[in-house]
C-alpha cells in the first residue's frame, strides 16, 4: 500500500513501484531516471534536499533511518496532497542510495478534520444547552408583553399588524432555539401532513418585511402540491438558511425566487444522486441570482462550520443543518451554481402518497423509446455525459459526446448527416449553448436542438426560443423528461414548449 521510491545520489529516481504509480499517476516506465523534484511541491525541494545532505553525512555502513515531517507531493495532475514518507541509506558497491517510502494521508487529514468538527460540534451542543434557558427567558416576557399591547392598541390596526409580526418572530426565536438544540443534540422533531405551500406563503411574508428593498422576491407555488411529512419548525429553518444565504450572495440586489412542483423520481435519476430513492417528492427550488459559488468551494459547502463569510458574520452551520435536515426527513437537496450567475438550491422531500412503490411514470415500459437515432450529448460535466450515455443506450438510442461547444461543432461537422438530435448544456467554458446552437445552425439550419441548464432564468429562456430549440431542459432532470423531449423532437411523441417540462 505505501509507495516505495528508491533514488541514486544524485536524486535520479532507479525504482518506482506500483503503489507508487496509483499514488503519483504516473507509470514507473516515465518515473525512472527522472528527478525525483519532479514529485516534490516546488516550495518543499529545498528542505528535502538539505535533509538528504545531512543525513548522507551520517557515515552508515549498513542501513540507517529518518523520519521526515509531514510533507506534500504533487500528482502527474498537479494536485498537492499531503505524505507521511521515511527515508532510509544503504551503499551498495561504494555508492549511496536512498529509498523512500510514503504513504497518501489526505483520507487521514480529512478524517481528523471531521473529529475537530465532531468535537466542536459537542461544545456547541453544551452552549447550545445552556443559552437556552436564557434565551427563552428572554423571548417569554415579549411574547406576554404583546398579548398585553395587543388588548391596548385594539383599535390601531397598524399597531396591531406589527405585533402581529412580532409575535411569530418571537415564536420562531423560540422555536429556533429548540431546533439548535436538536441539531447539537440529535432529538427529532415531529412529524405530522403539511402544505408545503402554507410553510412557504409563511416565510415568505416575514422575508417581504426584512430583505432588503434591492432584492424582489417571487414565488412560483402552484396548488395542487402532494402533501408531505415533516416538521414545519425545521423547514422553516431551513428556507430561512437558504434565504439568508441568497441575500449575502447579492450585496447589489437582485431577484430571490421559491418554486416547487412535484416530481417522481425514476431509478436512473436515483443513480445520479446517491441520496436519492425512486418515487413521488415535493421538490421546492431556491434560486438567487447572486454571485455564484466557485467550483472548488462546492464539495466544501456543506462541511460543519465552513463558511467563505468574514470573522463574526457566519457559524458555518447553516447548510450543514440543513442538509441534516433534509435527511431526516427521508429527502435530499441538489445545487447548481455559476460563476455570476446566481445558485439554485433544490430540495426534495417525498410525498406522502410516495408509499413504497415507484409511480406509473417510473414504469419504463411506458416510456418512448428510439431505433437507433445518434443523440450527440454537449456538456462541460463528465458525470452528466456518462449518465445521459446510458439512458440513451439503455432506451435504443445511439449517443455521442463532447464535453464543450468547440468539440461538439467539430463533431458535428464530420457526422452531421448521422446526428439526430443535439441535447446542448447552456453554461460551458470559452463557448456557451447559445454560442454554440448559432454555429451549428450554421452547419445545418435544421438542427434539432434540446436545451439544458441549472440556471433556467426568463432572460436566457427568450434567447433559447429565438435561437431555434425545440424543447428545453431544467437540471436535474429524470430520464422520463429526456426521452419525452426527445421523442418530441424527433416527432414520435409530445415534447415540451423551452421554459421546462412539467414534472407532475
Amino acid at each position: 500500500m505505501d509507495a516505495i521510491i528508491t533514488v541514486d545520489e544524485d536524486q535520479r529516481i532507479i525504482v518506482f513501484n506500483g503503489a507508487a504509480e496509483k499514488t503519483f499517476g504516473t507509470s514507473a516506465h516515465d518515473a525512472v531516471g527522472q528527478s525525483l523534484d519532479r514529485f516534490i511541491p516546488e516550495r518543499y525541494r529545498a528542505a528535502h534536499h538539505e535533509h538528504i545532505r545531512v543525513f548522507g553525512q551520517t557515515n552508515v555502513t549498513k542501513r540507517a533511518m529518518g523520519r521526515l515531517n509531514t510533507l506534500f507531493g504533487v500528482r502527474a495532475s498537479g494536485e498537492e496532497f499531503p505524505i507521511e514518507a521515511s527515508i532510509s541509506q544503504v551503499e551498495v558497491e561504494g555508492k549511496k542510495l536512498y529509498t523512500v517510502i510514503l504513504r497518501d494521508i489526505t483520507e487521514k487529514r480529512r478524517a481528523e478534520a471531521q473529529l475537530l468538527r465532531a468535537q466542536r460540534l459537542e461544545s456547541v451542543g453544551t452552549l447550545a444547552g445552556g443559552l437556552a434557558h436564557d434565551l427563552n427567558n428572554v423571548l417569554a416576557p415579549i411574547m406576554v408583553s404583546v398579548r398585553l399591547l395587543q388588548r391596548r392598541l385594539a383599535g390601531d390596526a397598524e399597531g396591531l399588524e406589527c405585533l402581529s409580526l412580532l409575535e411569530q418572530l418571537a415564536e420562531r426565536g423560540a422555536n429556533i432555539v429548540r431546533q439548535v438544540l436538536s441539531f447539537a443534540r440529535g432529538a427529532e422533531g415531529e412529524r405530522v401532513p403539511i402544505e408545503l405551500r402554507d410553510v412557504v406563503r409563511e416565510v415568505s411574508d416575514i422575508l417581504r418585511q426584512t430583505l432588503p428593498r434591492s432584492i424582489r422576491l417571487e414565488c412560483e407555488i402552484p396548488d395542487a402540491l402532494r402533501p408531505i411529512s415533516a416538521d414545519a419548525t425545521q423547514l422553516h429553518q431551513v428556507l430561512m438558511n437558504l434565504a439568508v444565504n441568497a441575500r449575502d450572495a447579492m450585496p447589489e440586489g437582485g431577484t430571490l425566487t421559491f418554486a416547487a412542483q412535484n416530481v417522481s423520481l425514476d431509478p436512473h435519476f436515483a443513480q445520479m444522486h446517491p441520496e436519492a430513492r425512486p418515487g413521488r417528492y415535493v421538490s421546492l427550488t431556491v434560486r438567487d441570482s447572486g454571485v455564484g459559488i466557485p467550483p472548488e468551494l462546492l464539495d466544501r459547502i456543506f462541511d460543519p462550520f465552513f463558511t467563505t463569510k468574514p470573522q463574526g458574520q457566519g457559524t458555518g452551520l447553516g447548510l450543514s443543518t440543513t442538509r441534516g435536515i433534509m435527511r431526516a426527513h427521508g429527502g435530499f437537496l441538489t445545487v447548481y451554481s455559476e460563476l455570476s450567475q446566481g445558485t439554485q438550491f433544490t430540495l426534495y422531500l417525498p410525498a406522502l402518497d410516495a408509499a413504497r412503490a415507484v409511480p406509473a411514470s417510473g414504469d419504463e415500459s411506458a416510456r418512448p423509446e428510439g431505433h437507433g437515432e445518434l443523440v450527440m450529448v454537449v456538456d462541460d460535466e463528465p458525470q452528466i455525459r456518462d449518465m445521459i450515455r446510458r439512458i440513451l443506450t439503455a432506451f435504443g438510442y445511439r449517443a455521442l459526446l463532447a464535453r464543450d461547444g468547440a468539440e461538439a461543432v467539430a463533431l458535428y461537422a464530420r457526422s452531421a448527416g448521422e446526428i439526430s438530435v443535439v441535447v446542448l448544456d447552456m453554461m460551458m467554458p470559452f463557448m456557451d449553448g447559445i454560442a454554440t446552437a448559432k454555429a451549428l445552425k450554421r452547419l445545418n439550419p435544421s438542427v434539432r436542438l434540446i436545451g439544458s441548464s441549472g440556471l433556467p432564468e426568463k432572460q436566457k429562456l427568450a434567447e433559447i426560443r429565438e435561437t431555434g430549440f425545440l424543447s428545453f431542459l431544467p437540471k436535474p432532470y429524470t430520464a422520463d423528461q429526456l426521452l419525452q423531449a426527445l421523442a418530441g423532437a424527433l416527432g414520435t411523441g409530445e415534447g415540451e414548449e423551452p421554459g421546462g417540462p412539467d414534472r407532475s
